[in-house]
């Protein structure tokens, strides 16, 4: 029997009947398997991925295959990163709160070589401890010694440097006029004022005119006796006798440092009786005539119409140009106590004086 031959037509027929032939496992055509297994993303695991529908059929995504945007914080601008700067700046800068009186005794403290956690040469102020070894308590005491002695020829010649604390709460660097250096400045005043001008050491330009001239030679006179007669000389020597006594403090304060010196109860005593006896030391010698608080309290300005007392309190706390203000800080506690010390002394001495006077009368009546 011979076979049938096979038309080109039939072939065709019977290829596309075997390929939309449906599978024994489902019903899917194998066009259609083909079509899944391209789209299904190499390594995913069944079901992973959500049905997709027919081409240009809208597909839909299951909310929780969403991304989610990270939420991004607004950037600030400029002035409000500018502005949170400086003002993380000011509160680094701002000194702890502190009363008026441990401002004033913080202020005493730098002033003179003597105060337990005061290094004046390193211009400093360590942290508050009662455990330091007996040897540095004794060998702190006998520098505080030598500081003062020190200061005392400062002040007999040239000066010395005082330290003091600014706006800042930064420990700066002040000065005051020694004796020998107080006298140099009479001479040249004296010599300016007498010269009407002609010799100038303190200023570049000679004044001009008879009329400019003569005010100049009355300031000139005016600082000769007021500012270094009559304030600067007797100023020096109130710091030369403070730096005597204040050597003498510290070194009465070496005994009970090497008895107790190794009991921090015994550190913690002697630093509270020497430190306080330092700032009180200091205190008496600014009030009595002649101190820094006595000049002060009495200082003046007529043009303004603030007589003395009232000048001083309507002083600021920080005052530049002025050596009388320039290194303390002239607090509402520095004022109060400076203010009613002054007038203390000044009625002792007023009362001194009278004393003295009416027994010298009636000693010469007698006689």
């Amino acid at each position: 029997m011979k076979p049938s031959p096979v038309s080109s037509a039939d072939m065709n027929e019977a290829s596309a009947t075997k390929t939309s032939a449906p599978s024994a496992n489902g019903g899917q055509s194998f066009d259609m398997a083909l079509e899944a297994a391209g789209l299904e993303q190499p390594g995913s695991q069944s079901g992973s991925q959500p049905a997709l529908g027919p081409p240009g059929a809208p597909q839909y995504i299951p909310p929780a295959l969403l991304t989610p945007e990270p939420l991004k914080a607004p950037s600030p601008s400029g002035v409000t990163a500018a502005a949170a700067y400086r003002k993380a700046v000011e509160q680094q800068a701002t000194p702890a709160q502190m009363s008026g009186l441990q401002m004033y005794k913080d202020d005493q403290l730098l002033r003179n070589p003597g105060g337990r956690n005061y290094y004046l040469d390193e211009k400093k102020v360590v942290e508050n401890s009662n455990k330091q070894p007996v040897g540095a308590l004794i060998s702190k005491d006998f520098s505080a010694v030598v500081g003062n002695i020190k200061n005392f020829f400062g002040n007999m010649f040239l000066g010395t440097t005082v330290l003091h604390r600014n706006e800042r709460n930064e420990i700066t660097q002040g000065s005051q006029r020694g004796l020998l250096r107080t006298i140099g400045d009479f001479c040249k005043d004296l010599g300016s004022a007498l010269s009407l001008g002609a010799w100038h050491p303190d200023s570049a330009v000679a004044p001009h005119g008879l009329k400019n001239r003569f005010l100049y030679s009355v300031s000139k006179l005016k600082d000769a006796f007021f500012g270094d007669i009559l304030t600067g000389v007797p100023s020096s020597v109130n710091h030369m006798g403070k730096n005597l006594i204040l050597s003498g403090l510290h070194l009465a304060e070496v005994l009970p440092d090497a008895l107790t010196g190794g009991f921090e109860p015994g550190q913690k005593v002697t630093t509270a009786i020497f430190d306080n006896g330092h700032v009180a030391l200091e205190y008496l010698t600014d009030i009595i005539p002649s101190g820094d608080a006595w000049l002060r309290v009495h200082a003046s300005n007529w043009k303004e119409l603030k007589p003395p007392v009232l000048y001083n309190l309507k002083m600021p706390e920080y005052c530049k140009g002025d050596v009388r203000w320039e290194n303390v800080r002239n607090t509402p506690f520095r004022k109060s106590i400076e203010t009613i010390g002054a007038l203390i002394t000044d009625a002792l001495a007023i009362g001194f004086a009278g004393q003295t006077g009416i027994s010298s009368n009636r000693r010469n009546q007698i006689e």
